[in-house]
């Protein structure tokens, strides 16, 4: 049972907030609920997009290479794909920002509520559906519950991150709902692991 369903189960006396909870855990596993929520200056070109699990032709390691990046619809469906990563080695949750677009291309940082992790994913959000592949250090969650990064930049990332997450959660899913362990996200060594992270792959940056 998800985190909503823990908290608003289904009854004769539902409240508006628990409707509220209940329509956005229906919308953050909705692909179809998601695309009607795509911004209408990009809904068209998310829609025209293929549905695949990875980009045909693509080459390198699948999500960490930026020549085969992630398909996903849209930047509400990296909200929700990313939020449904978890590591590999660990079973823990992992947090994410957008670092920058490269091209039609997102890079994301991730990293881990130790602060011990640091990692980048490239992610393409021109498709009208979400590969149900994954990088190889991870795995996905059945359903995505509560919201865990943002699709914009952080500037100080990971610190604020809790507040930007309900933040961009109110946008999306019309509820200001995050993963509460990103309150106790460990920002000086997260920044620490991400500085060394950067300075190996990102050199330039």
């Amino acid at each position: 049972m998800g985190f909503f369903e823990k908290m608003y189960k289904e009854g004769p006396q539902r409240t508006r907030s628990e409707k509220l909870y209940d329509d956005a855990l229906l919308i953050m596993n909705s692909i179809e609920k998601q695309n009607e929520r795509l911004p209408e200056d990009i809904r068209g070109d998310v829609l025209a997009g293929e549905a695949c699990d990875t980009i045909p032709g693509a080459s390198g390691d699948f999500g960490h290479d930026i020549h085969n990046p992630i398909p996903v619809n849209g930047p509400i469906g990296e909200f929700s794909y990313l939020s449904r990563l978890r590591m590999k080695s660990t079973g823990g949750r992992v947090f994410f920002h957008k670092l920058r677009t490269i091209g039609s291309i997102d890079e994301f940082e991730l990293t881990n509520v130790s602060g011990q992790f640091a990692d980048h994913l490239f992610l393409d959000p021109w498709h009208r559906a979400q590969s149900g592949w994954y990088p190889h250090n991870y795995y996905l969650e059945r359903e995505a519950v509560q919201p865990r990064g943002i699709t914009t930049t952080c500037p100080d990332f990971p610190r604020d991150l809790y507040k930007l997450i309900k933040k961009e959660a109110k946008r999306w899913l019309s509820v200001d709902v995050a993963e509460k362990e990103a309150q106790h996200i460990r920002v000086e060594e997260a920044q620490a692991s991400l500085q060394q992270f950067r300075s190996k792959e990102n050199p330039d940056l």
